[in-house]
């Protein structure tokens, strides 16, 4: 499928110009925006609840990552054989449970650290549905031939959602209440339902799968990302450093002293992913994919060591920029290498098996960070944590995540 263009200049932006692509562009960045406002909320409601405890704030990431983990192969699979509107909506509406009854919660004074953490799988479902739909939706409609420039857009709504989301979390919990954060987020997320019922309903046809049903095509994609090359590159390449990174999203809770550096931190971790996906195409005319990883992987572990030295909130905030611009890259390299060598009608989980294995490094990150920053200290922690992912960076330098085809931006 491709758009409403018959032909789609290789520029970042010129997927914008297909109305289908631009509806569903909007209702992911306002549902991923979703997402990072829900995190931060949730983290900073259980710091509140816990006294401030590492390992609870820290598991608040693993309960939002660990249904992805777990379904969000199976989501991929559906993702490919349904309707692609009717599935993100279900995505969205499950979203929507989890934010009224946090906020219900918040507001009536029931809310607690078991409860919170229910609630916040509950919301990690939906998000398991929403991050490789939106993703190969996005690809699939503007074509292969503007690819590159589609899975830019994706990530860059990814960290628009990051800088608003975060910055609106700090300032509205700090301005009013938790609940109230609550509350703004299920409103967005009937916004974000909204654009999806007003694209154009001939982009959602479902694609063309072979197979005899789900359990062939749930095999099926499994078994292609396990033999294809590029999936074994980018995985051996980012699966570590995925492991490492989120220890930046379990523990800035812990190094805000209140909720508006909280947003500010957030908010300058968007704000160096957006300069970096600007960027990114002036990278990819002069580097590999490859390289572009090595050096964000680099980049990324010299921030973990910074935070881990830096008592001024303004220079951690600027640290925070310099992470989100190394983990834009990173990320945008390995889903363009990914992207390039998926075929059309695997697409969805082709990009489910991606995210499945980076949450699951997610979660054992959040676990061991939030363990590790209990005993040892948060400082330590990003110390030890830079220490890792630079040394699994030197033992994977000869791994490649080349895919089968070279793009370039124009």
């Amino acid at each position: 499928m491709h758009g409403d263009q018959d032909h789609t200049p290789l520029s970042l932006w010129s997927p914008l110009a297909a109305r289908a692509f631009r509806f569903v562009w909007i209702a992911a960045a306002l549902s991923l925006a979703v997402v990072w406002m829900n995190d931060v909320g949730a983290a900073w409601a259980m710091k509140s609840l816990t006294s401030a405890d590492p390992l609870m704030v820290a598991l608040i990431q693993v309960a939002t990552s660990v249904p992805v983990v777990f379904l969000v192969v199976p989501a991929g699979t559906l993702g490919d054989l349904l309707n692609r509107r009717h599935f993100l909506s279900w995505g969205v509406l499950v979203m929507l449970v989890s934010s009224i009854v946090l906020a219900l919660g918040s507001a009536q004074g029931w809310l607690n650290p078991q409860l919170l953490l229910a609630v916040t799988l509950i919301g990690g479902a939906g998000k398991a549905i929403l991050l490789p739909g939106f993703a190969a939706a996005g690809a699939e409609l503007v074509g292969r031939d503007a690819m590159h420039a589609a899975v830019g857009l994706h990530s860059m709504a990814n960290n628009v959602a990051r800088i608003v989301g975060p910055a609106l979390a700090g300032a509205i919990i700090a301005v009013l209440s938790v609940s109230h954060l609550f509350v703004a987020t299920a409103a967005t997320l009937c916004v974000a339902l909204a654009a999806l019922a007003a694209a154009p309903g001939k982009s959602f046809r479902n694609p063309d799968v072979s197979g005899d049903g789900y359990m062939a095509a749930l095999t099926q994609g499994i078994r292609y990302c396990r033999q294809d090359p590029t999936f074994r590159g980018v995985f051996r390449r980012t699966v570590v450093f995925f492991f490492c990174a989120i220890a930046v999203h379990s523990l800035l809770p812990l190094l805000a002293r209140d909720s508006r550096w909280l947003g500010f931190g957030w908010a300058a971790y968007g704000a160096g992913a957006i300069a970096g996906a600007t960027l990114f195409g002036r990278t990819l005319r002069q580097r590999s994919p490859d390289n572009i990883c090595t050096l964000g992987i680099a980049l990324h572990a010299l921030a973990l060591l910074a935070l881990g030295t830096q008592a001024g909130n303004v220079l951690r905030t600027a640290t925070l920029g310099v992470a989100g611009f190394a983990w834009y890259h990173v990320v945008a390299a390995a889903q363009l290498s990914i992207q390039r060598a998926v075929p059309d009608a695997l697409r969805s989980r082709g990009m489910a098996v991606f995210t499945m294995f980076m949450t699951a490094a997610f979660v054992a990150g959040a676990v061991t960070c939030g363990a590790l920053a209990r005993y040892f200290g948060i400082d330590w922690t990003f110390w030890s944590l830079a220490a890792i992912s630079l040394v699994v960076l030197v033992l994977t330098r000869e791994s490649s995540m080349r895919g089968k085809a070279e793009n370039s931006f124009h």
